[in-house]
């Protein structure tokens, strides 16, 4: 774009050069002279038709290129356009009047291409944490994500390491529960304990004795679930939340691979705690999950039952609004999760 404009600027210095015989064409922007790229003209003229001439309320106002005439104009008057400097104003101004944001291209003029994120560090390094994203304009960021200092978890998971031994092939094998003797567990894979305004919060339930640790896959994803239950001695059984949950996309899951887990789309695992609220017991995000995971191994094929093993790190748990990315709360509710209050 700086080129082309760069083009018209020497054309016009031809173009105005060209002495003082009639029969030269107008320069560019001039009275009669074409219009510029941006269909616009000099000072008291008008694109039409794409050529330049005076605008209806000019009146007789001395023509801008008239450079010789000895009345021309005062130190202050800024019709004078004959310092083709200014070409359309676009240097001066840095603007790109012909810049499209939401193209897909950083032109001339703008900072960013809309949709466009990046870390917040990157553009000031007083940020720790946080993206930012392009504003709808493509004129700066939005940095309202961006946070001053490192944040730290309420508390985290430790690093470990699991082999789901079975998938289940979809979610009616999954509700089904086939395999669920292989998947209770004494103790929970994922647990930890918050202090929160309202006391102690824990991961899971403190009570609940038996954990079910599971995971189905569709065409798409694999989902794995920790369920935790308080059962009697008879095996009978009641739902004791929270429950934690995370998805990743299948194209993703091949032996060797770090995923990284958090709730934005540059995150390929999502992390969430799951909890109950109101009157109706309506599922609610409590906390989302921070970190990596690695792929082990994995086996899925059409139509069978697979496995799925899998090295997390240490995981550090937010609140949806409080996150290393910043407030996603918005985010999740748009997918269809409701925030617990």
């Amino acid at each position: 774009m700086k080129k082309n404009i760069m083009i018209l600027f020497a054309l016009f210095l031809m173009i105005s050069c060209g002495g003082d015989d009639p029969e030269t064409e107008a320069a560019q922007g001039e009275e009669g002279g074409k219009c510029y790229p941006n269909r616009t003209c000099n000072d008291g003229l008008e694109c039409s038709e794409g050529l330049c001439v005076k605008t209806a309320d000019s009146g007789d106002t001395q023509d801008p290129s008239d450079a010789d005439s000895s009345d021309s104009v005062s130190d202050d008057d800024t019709s004078d356009t004959s310092d083709s400097g200014d070409d359309n104003d676009q240097a001066d101004s840095g603007e790109n009047k012909d810049a499209e944001c939401g193209n897909g291209v950083v032109e001339s003029g703008e900072i960013c291409e809309k949709g466009e994120t990046k870390p917040c560090s990157e553009i000031d390094s007083s940020y720790k944490t946080g993206d930012v994203e392009c504003n709808d304009s493509c004129g700066g960021w939005i940095t309202v994500n961006c946070m001053a200092s490192e944040l730290e978890p309420l508390a985290s998971f430790p690093a470990r390491t699991h082999e789901l031994t079975y998938l289940y092939n979809g979610v009616n094998a999954f509700n089904e529960m086939a395999n669920q003797e292989d998947e209770l567990w004494k103790s929970a894979l994922f647990n930890a304990s918050i202090t929160m305004s309202g006391g102690t919060y824990s991961i899971p339930n403190p009570q609940a004795n038996v954990h079910w640790i599971a995971a189905y896959y569709d065409s798409s994803a694999l989902y794995f679930y920790q369920n935790s239950y308080l059962c009697d001695n008879s095996m009978n059984c009641q739902f004791a939340t929270p429950s934690v949950i995370f998805g990743a996309a299948l194209s993703e899951l091949s032996a060797g691979k770090e995923l990284s887990i958090g709730i934005s789309d540059k995150h390929k695992v999502n992390m969430l705690i799951e909890d109950v609220t109101g009157e109706d017991n309506e599922d609610c995000v409590m906390l989302v999950g921070y970190g990596n995971l690695t792929v082990d191994s994995v086996k899925i094929a059409a139509g069978d039952s697979g496995n799925f093993k899998f090295t997390t790190s240490e995981i550090g748990l937010y609140l949806p609004g409080v996150t290393p990315e910043g407030d996603m709360s918005g985010e999740l509710e748009n997918a269809g999760f409701k925030i617990c209050k």
